[in-house]
């Protein structure tokens, strides 16, 4: 794993763009609560990106994010797991997350492999 420095001289470029996302949550030892929503992409690197989400996200844990692509046309599916998190809160009652993330893979169309990222 990169040290702290390492990890901050990878160039991060701002982007303002939403991204619908899907996540499982354990409830208990059997049971997984499905959820979706939308976030803010605030910036990416090469390895990841900073979410703006509006629930809280544990460390380790992998979401599942759309990213539109000029290149594609077409949004593509990434793989990102939570490095780390923040609470940002918004009013009294109301918190947003910021996610460091980094890229794990693309997952491919049905006729392609997976890209390793």
């Amino acid at each position: 794993m990169p040290t702290r420095q390492e990890r901050r001289d990878s160039e991060r470029v701002p982007c303002n763009f939403v991204v619908p996302f899907e996540m499982t949550k354990p409830v208990d030892a059997s049971t997984l609560k499905f959820s979706e929503g939308h976030g803010h992409a605030i910036n990416r690197s090469v390895g990841g990106m900073l979410l703006l989400l509006p629930e809280k996200v544990n460390t380790r844990q992998v979401v599942e994010i759309q990213v539109p692509s000029k290149a594609k046309r077409k949004q593509s599916v990434k793989l990102m797991e939570v490095c780390w998190t923040r609470s940002i809160p918004v009013s009294a009652r109301v918190k947003m997350y910021l996610a460091g993330t980094r890229f794990l893979f693309e997952l491919p169309a049905p006729s392609q492999s997976p890209q390793i990222r």
